[in-house]
Protein backbone atom coordinates (compact mmCIF):
# COMPACT_ATOMS: atom_id res chain seq x y z
CA UNK A 1 0.00 0.00 0.00
CA UNK A 2 1.71 3.11 -0.92
CA UNK A 3 2.21 5.82 2.18
CA UNK A 4 0.25 9.05 1.95
CA UNK A 5 1.30 11.73 -0.23
CA UNK A 6 0.42 15.35 -1.19
CA UNK A 7 0.05 18.46 1.00
CA UNK A 8 -2.33 17.98 3.63
CA UNK A 9 -4.84 21.48 4.14
CA UNK A 10 -7.28 22.48 6.71
CA UNK A 11 -9.98 20.75 4.65
CA UNK A 12 -7.99 17.54 4.12
CA UNK A 13 -7.59 17.87 8.54
CA UNK A 14 -11.05 18.94 9.17
CA UNK A 15 -12.33 15.88 7.60
CA UNK A 16 -9.84 13.37 9.29
CA UNK A 17 -11.78 12.82 13.12
CA UNK A 18 -9.64 10.13 14.42
CA UNK A 19 -7.69 11.19 17.36
CA UNK A 20 -4.12 12.02 16.48
CA UNK A 21 -2.74 9.61 19.05
CA UNK A 22 -3.66 6.87 17.01
CA UNK A 23 -1.32 7.84 13.96
CA UNK A 24 -3.00 8.87 11.56
CA UNK A 25 -0.97 11.98 11.21
CA UNK A 26 2.16 13.24 12.99
CA UNK A 27 2.00 16.42 15.04
CA UNK A 28 4.49 17.96 12.02
CA UNK A 29 1.98 17.03 9.88
CA UNK A 30 -1.22 18.71 11.08
CA UNK A 31 1.46 21.97 12.23
CA UNK A 32 2.56 22.30 8.60
CA UNK A 33 -1.29 22.33 7.52
CA UNK A 34 -2.18 24.83 9.79
CA UNK A 35 0.39 27.06 8.51
CA UNK A 36 -0.14 26.67 5.36
CA UNK A 37 -3.68 27.56 5.75
CA UNK A 38 -3.01 30.49 7.96
CA UNK A 39 -0.48 32.10 5.94
CA UNK A 40 -2.78 31.66 3.38
CA UNK A 41 -5.57 33.73 4.45
CA UNK A 42 -3.20 36.29 6.10
CA UNK A 43 -1.77 36.92 3.11
CA UNK A 44 -5.27 37.40 0.86
CA UNK A 45 -6.11 39.76 3.91
CA UNK A 46 -3.22 41.67 3.56
CA UNK A 47 -3.23 42.12 -0.75
CA UNK A 48 -6.76 43.41 -0.01
CA UNK A 49 -5.60 45.60 2.29
CA UNK A 50 -3.30 46.86 -0.24
CA UNK A 51 -5.28 49.36 -1.65
CA UNK A 52 -6.39 51.18 1.55
CA UNK A 53 -2.66 51.20 3.48
CA UNK A 54 0.66 50.77 3.43
CA UNK A 55 2.91 48.25 6.01
CA UNK A 56 5.93 49.74 7.30
CA UNK A 57 7.80 47.90 10.33
CA UNK A 58 10.93 48.70 12.67
CA UNK A 59 12.02 52.14 13.95
CA UNK A 60 10.85 54.33 10.89
CA UNK A 61 7.04 52.87 11.29
CA UNK A 62 6.53 54.81 14.29
CA UNK A 63 6.30 58.48 12.84
CA UNK A 64 5.33 60.02 9.71
CA UNK A 65 4.83 63.70 8.75
CA UNK A 66 1.83 65.69 7.07
CA UNK A 67 1.44 68.97 5.88
CA UNK A 68 3.64 71.37 4.81
CA UNK A 69 2.77 73.49 1.49
CA UNK A 70 1.04 76.45 1.79
CA UNK A 71 0.00 79.63 -0.42
CA UNK A 72 2.79 81.72 -1.55
CA UNK A 73 2.99 84.96 -3.32
CA UNK A 74 5.72 86.11 -6.01
CA UNK A 75 5.80 89.67 -5.40
CA UNK A 76 6.86 92.67 -7.64
CA UNK A 77 10.00 94.55 -6.44
CA UNK A 78 12.16 97.56 -7.97
CA UNK A 79 15.67 97.54 -9.36
CA UNK A 80 17.41 96.59 -5.74
CA UNK A 81 14.18 95.56 -4.20
CA UNK A 82 13.93 92.56 -1.96
CA UNK A 83 10.95 90.81 -1.56
CA UNK A 84 9.76 89.74 2.08
CA UNK A 85 10.35 85.78 3.13
CA UNK A 86 7.58 83.59 2.74
CA UNK A 87 7.61 80.84 5.03
CA UNK A 88 5.85 77.49 4.28
CA UNK A 89 3.51 75.99 6.19
CA UNK A 90 4.53 73.53 9.15
CA UNK A 91 5.51 70.34 9.04
CA UNK A 92 3.29 67.98 11.95
CA UNK A 93 4.21 64.44 13.18
CA UNK A 94 2.14 61.54 12.78
CA UNK A 95 2.07 59.03 15.84
CA UNK A 96 1.32 55.01 15.17
CA UNK A 97 0.65 52.58 17.17
CA UNK A 98 1.92 49.06 18.32
CA UNK A 99 -0.19 46.52 20.11
CA UNK A 100 -0.05 42.98 20.75
CA UNK A 101 -2.48 41.39 20.31
CA UNK A 102 -3.42 37.42 21.74
CA UNK A 103 -5.67 34.42 21.38
CA UNK A 104 -5.48 31.68 24.00
CA UNK A 105 -6.21 28.20 22.57
CA UNK A 106 -4.50 26.55 25.35
CA UNK A 107 -3.31 23.71 23.95
CA UNK A 108 -1.99 21.65 26.11
CA UNK A 109 -0.54 17.60 26.45
CA UNK A 110 -3.72 16.59 27.95
CA UNK A 111 -5.44 18.23 25.32
CA UNK A 112 -3.13 17.44 22.47
CA UNK A 113 -3.35 13.62 23.55
CA UNK A 114 -7.25 13.54 22.95
CA UNK A 115 -8.26 15.91 20.22
CA UNK A 116 -8.33 15.05 16.88
CA UNK A 117 -7.04 16.61 13.55
CA UNK A 118 -10.19 18.12 12.68
CA UNK A 119 -9.88 19.91 16.68
CA UNK A 120 -6.95 21.33 15.69
CA UNK A 121 -8.75 22.44 12.32
CA UNK A 122 -11.70 24.12 13.83
CA UNK A 123 -9.79 25.89 16.74
CA UNK A 124 -7.39 26.96 14.14
CA UNK A 125 -10.47 28.63 12.08
CA UNK A 126 -11.37 30.05 15.32
CA UNK A 127 -8.36 32.16 15.61
CA UNK A 128 -8.33 33.29 12.28
CA UNK A 129 -11.64 34.56 12.36
CA UNK A 130 -11.31 36.46 15.49
CA UNK A 131 -7.86 37.77 13.99
CA UNK A 132 -9.69 39.00 11.29
CA UNK A 133 -12.73 40.67 13.01
CA UNK A 134 -10.40 42.56 15.04
CA UNK A 135 -8.53 44.06 12.45
CA UNK A 136 -11.84 45.40 10.89
CA UNK A 137 -12.35 46.82 13.84
CA UNK A 138 -8.82 48.27 14.53
CA UNK A 139 -9.37 49.72 10.61
CA UNK A 140 -12.66 51.03 11.37
CA UNK A 141 -11.44 52.89 14.44
CA UNK A 142 -8.35 54.47 12.72
CA UNK A 143 -11.29 56.16 9.92
CA UNK A 144 -14.54 56.95 11.71
CA UNK A 145 -13.12 58.24 15.03
CA UNK A 146 -12.65 62.18 14.47
CA UNK A 147 -10.68 62.57 17.64
CA UNK A 148 -7.13 62.80 17.82
CA UNK A 149 -5.25 60.77 20.47
CA UNK A 150 -2.13 60.35 22.36
CA UNK A 151 -0.77 56.94 22.50
CA UNK A 152 2.57 55.65 24.55
CA UNK A 153 4.59 53.42 22.65
CA UNK A 154 4.56 50.67 25.70
CA UNK A 155 6.40 47.79 23.77
CA UNK A 156 9.58 49.98 22.51
CA UNK A 157 10.37 52.97 24.95
CA UNK A 158 6.90 54.79 26.27
CA UNK A 159 7.81 57.29 23.91
CA UNK A 160 3.99 59.53 23.38
CA UNK A 161 2.83 59.49 19.98
CA UNK A 162 0.07 61.95 18.44
CA UNK A 163 -2.06 59.75 16.55
CA UNK A 164 -4.12 61.70 14.18
CA UNK A 165 -7.22 61.19 12.65
CA UNK A 166 -8.47 62.22 8.39
CA UNK A 167 -8.32 65.91 8.49
CA UNK A 168 -10.82 67.14 11.17
CA UNK A 169 -10.24 71.17 11.59
CA UNK A 170 -7.40 70.58 13.74
CA UNK A 171 -5.47 73.40 13.29
CA UNK A 172 -2.77 71.42 11.46
CA UNK A 173 -1.46 72.76 8.13
CA UNK A 174 -3.08 71.19 5.60
CA UNK A 175 -1.05 70.87 1.52
CA UNK A 176 -2.50 73.17 -0.88
CA UNK A 177 -4.80 70.94 -4.02
CA UNK A 178 -3.48 70.48 -6.84
CA UNK A 179 -4.47 73.58 -8.69
CA UNK A 180 -3.54 75.70 -5.76
CA UNK A 181 -7.01 75.09 -3.56
CA UNK A 182 -5.62 76.38 -0.16
CA UNK A 183 -7.25 74.96 3.04
CA UNK A 184 -8.15 76.65 6.76
CA UNK A 185 -6.89 73.89 8.66
CA UNK A 186 -8.86 74.83 11.59
CA UNK A 187 -12.53 74.79 10.24
CA UNK A 188 -11.86 71.83 7.03
CA UNK A 189 -12.90 68.33 8.20
CA UNK A 190 -13.30 65.30 5.83
CA UNK A 191 -16.15 64.03 8.84
CA UNK A 192 -19.62 65.07 7.13
CA UNK A 193 -22.78 65.09 8.06
CA UNK A 194 -25.84 65.04 6.12
CA UNK A 195 -29.80 64.76 7.28
CA UNK A 196 -30.05 62.15 4.52
CA UNK A 197 -28.68 59.83 1.74
CA UNK A 198 -28.93 62.41 -1.37
CA UNK A 199 -27.23 63.13 -4.09
CA UNK A 200 -25.78 66.78 -2.40
CA UNK A 201 -24.34 64.59 0.38
CA UNK A 202 -22.41 62.08 -2.19
CA UNK A 203 -21.25 65.47 -4.04
CA UNK A 204 -20.08 66.76 -0.63
CA UNK A 205 -18.23 63.94 0.47
CA UNK A 206 -16.88 63.11 -3.26
CA UNK A 207 -15.49 66.92 -3.40
CA UNK A 208 -13.79 66.93 -0.24
CA UNK A 209 -11.62 64.18 -1.64
CA UNK A 210 -10.84 65.13 -5.28
CA UNK A 211 -9.93 68.71 -4.43
CA UNK A 212 -6.54 67.60 -2.39
CA UNK A 213 -5.72 65.71 -5.99
CA UNK A 214 -7.20 62.33 -5.00
CA UNK A 215 -9.00 61.21 -8.34
CA UNK A 216 -7.04 58.26 -10.03
CA UNK A 217 -9.22 55.43 -8.74
CA UNK A 218 -11.71 57.21 -6.51
CA UNK A 219 -14.14 54.26 -4.65
CA UNK A 220 -17.36 55.12 -2.46
CA UNK A 221 -18.00 52.61 0.43
CA UNK A 222 -22.03 52.28 1.39
CA UNK A 223 -23.56 49.71 4.13
CA UNK A 224 -25.43 47.32 2.21
CA UNK A 225 -28.89 48.39 4.23
CA UNK A 226 -28.00 52.02 2.28
CA UNK A 227 -27.63 50.35 -0.89
CA UNK A 228 -31.31 50.57 -2.24
CA UNK A 229 -31.58 54.31 -1.18
CA UNK A 230 -28.60 54.62 -2.96
CA UNK A 231 -29.14 52.86 -6.33
CA UNK A 232 -32.19 55.48 -6.18
CA UNK A 233 -30.40 58.46 -6.55
CA UNK A 234 -30.20 60.75 -9.66
CA UNK A 235 -26.38 59.91 -12.19
CA UNK A 236 -26.15 56.24 -10.39
CA UNK A 237 -25.44 54.06 -13.22
CA UNK A 238 -26.06 50.44 -12.03
CA UNK A 239 -23.61 47.33 -12.92
CA UNK A 240 -26.21 45.04 -14.95
CA UNK A 241 -26.86 41.60 -13.97
CA UNK A 242 -24.48 38.68 -15.96
CA UNK A 243 -27.64 37.01 -16.31
CA UNK A 244 -29.08 39.60 -18.49
CA UNK A 245 -28.68 40.02 -22.25
CA UNK A 246 -28.27 44.01 -22.71
CA UNK A 247 -29.40 45.94 -25.70
CA UNK A 248 -27.83 47.99 -27.75
CA UNK A 249 -30.26 51.34 -27.84
CA UNK A 250 -29.12 52.53 -24.66
CA UNK A 251 -25.11 53.33 -22.99
CA UNK A 252 -24.58 50.42 -21.09
CA UNK A 253 -21.94 50.01 -17.67
CA UNK A 254 -18.94 48.07 -19.18
CA UNK A 255 -18.70 46.22 -15.99
CA UNK A 256 -20.95 43.04 -14.42
CA UNK A 257 -22.55 42.74 -11.29
CA UNK A 258 -20.90 40.16 -9.61
CA UNK A 259 -23.98 38.43 -8.02
CA UNK A 260 -22.20 35.84 -5.81
CA UNK A 261 -21.41 38.16 -3.25
CA UNK A 262 -24.38 40.68 -1.97
CA UNK A 263 -22.37 42.22 0.40
CA UNK A 264 -19.32 43.21 -0.76
CA UNK A 265 -18.80 44.26 -4.40
CA UNK A 266 -18.82 46.70 -6.62
CA UNK A 267 -22.44 47.78 -7.59
CA UNK A 268 -22.17 50.95 -10.02
CA UNK A 269 -20.93 54.15 -10.94
CA UNK A 270 -21.62 57.61 -9.13
CA UNK A 271 -19.52 60.66 -10.67
CA UNK A 272 -16.06 59.92 -10.60
CA UNK A 273 -16.27 57.29 -8.34
CA UNK A 274 -16.77 53.37 -8.19
CA UNK A 275 -19.56 52.21 -5.44
CA UNK A 276 -19.13 49.39 -3.47
CA UNK A 277 -21.17 47.71 -0.57
CA UNK A 278 -18.92 46.51 1.90
CA UNK A 279 -19.58 44.53 5.45
CA UNK A 280 -17.92 46.54 7.55
CA UNK A 281 -19.09 50.11 6.54
CA UNK A 282 -21.71 50.83 9.75
CA UNK A 283 -25.08 51.67 8.30
CA UNK A 284 -25.80 55.43 7.53
CA UNK A 285 -22.31 55.97 7.01
CA UNK A 286 -20.20 55.85 3.56
CA UNK A 287 -16.36 56.29 3.04
CA UNK A 288 -14.26 57.75 0.33
CA UNK A 289 -10.96 57.36 -0.86
CA UNK A 290 -8.39 56.93 -3.80
CA UNK A 291 -7.41 53.46 -4.16
CA UNK A 292 -5.05 54.52 -7.38
CA UNK A 293 -2.98 56.77 -4.88
CA UNK A 294 0.56 56.05 -3.71
CA UNK A 295 -0.18 58.50 -0.86
CA UNK A 296 -2.21 55.66 1.14
CA UNK A 297 -5.10 56.46 3.94
CA UNK A 298 -3.77 54.18 6.54
CA UNK A 299 -0.59 52.77 7.55
CA UNK A 300 -0.16 49.40 9.72
CA UNK A 301 2.43 49.32 11.35
CA UNK A 302 4.71 45.80 12.19
CA UNK A 303 7.08 45.13 15.34
CA UNK A 304 8.67 43.47 12.36
CA UNK A 305 7.87 42.98 8.71
CA UNK A 306 5.02 40.23 8.74
CA UNK A 307 4.22 40.64 12.64
CA UNK A 308 0.60 41.75 11.89
CA UNK A 309 0.19 38.16 10.78
CA UNK A 310 -1.25 35.95 13.17
CA UNK A 311 1.04 33.00 14.55
CA UNK A 312 1.36 30.44 16.88
CA UNK A 313 3.33 31.09 19.54
CA UNK A 314 4.58 29.84 22.92
CA UNK A 315 5.53 26.32 21.36
CA UNK A 316 7.75 23.74 22.67
CA UNK A 317 10.26 22.14 20.79
CA UNK A 318 9.26 18.60 21.66
CA UNK A 319 6.18 18.97 20.33
CA UNK A 320 5.35 21.71 17.34
CA UNK A 321 1.52 21.78 18.63
CA UNK A 322 2.56 22.45 22.53
CA UNK A 323 0.65 25.53 22.08
CA UNK A 324 -0.63 28.54 24.75
CA UNK A 325 -1.74 31.21 22.21
CA UNK A 326 -1.32 32.45 18.99
CA UNK A 327 -0.63 36.31 18.60
CA UNK A 328 0.12 39.27 16.32
CA UNK A 329 2.36 42.82 16.61
CA UNK A 330 0.27 45.39 14.55
CA UNK A 331 -1.90 49.02 14.68
CA UNK A 332 -3.43 50.61 12.58
CA UNK A 333 -3.55 54.81 12.01
CA UNK A 334 -4.36 57.48 9.01
CA UNK A 335 -1.30 58.31 7.01
CA UNK A 336 -2.40 60.39 4.43
CA UNK A 337 -4.89 62.85 6.37
CA UNK A 338 -6.25 64.03 2.72
CA UNK A 339 -6.86 60.80 1.41
CA UNK A 340 -10.20 59.80 3.00
CA UNK A 341 -13.94 61.28 3.80
CA UNK A 342 -16.60 60.18 5.94
CA UNK A 343 -20.16 60.89 5.83
CA UNK A 344 -23.11 60.37 8.11
CA UNK A 345 -25.70 60.18 6.51
CA UNK A 346 -28.87 60.96 9.39
CA UNK A 347 -27.73 64.01 10.72
CA UNK A 348 -26.46 67.04 9.74
CA UNK A 349 -24.16 66.85 12.74
CA UNK A 350 -21.16 64.35 12.51
CA UNK A 351 -20.37 61.45 15.11
CA UNK A 352 -18.59 58.41 15.23
CA UNK A 353 -20.73 55.14 14.97
CA UNK A 354 -20.56 52.78 18.19
CA UNK A 355 -17.89 50.23 17.40
CA UNK A 356 -17.46 46.84 19.40
CA UNK A 357 -14.24 45.26 20.19
CA UNK A 358 -15.03 41.81 18.82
Amino acid sequence: MPGRTGTHDIAFLLASTNPVTNGTLSFQEIADALDTDTAVVTGIVRDQLSDLATFKAGEGARIGAYGGSAQGSMMKVGEYGRAPTQRAGAVAQLGFPLDKYQYNVGWTAEWLKRKSAADFARSTQGVQQGWAARLTYEIKAALFNPTNYNFTDHLVDMSVLAVKRLVNGDSATIPNGPNGETFDGSTHTHYLGSAALDVAAVNANLNHLVEHGHASQVRLYISSSNETAFRALTGFAAYTDPRLILGNSTNQPGVRLDITKTNNRAIGIFGVAEVWVKPWIPANYMFSYDAGDSRKTLRVREDQPGSMNVQRAAQFEDHPLHVDFFEAYFGIAVETRTNGVISKLDNATYSAPTLTIP
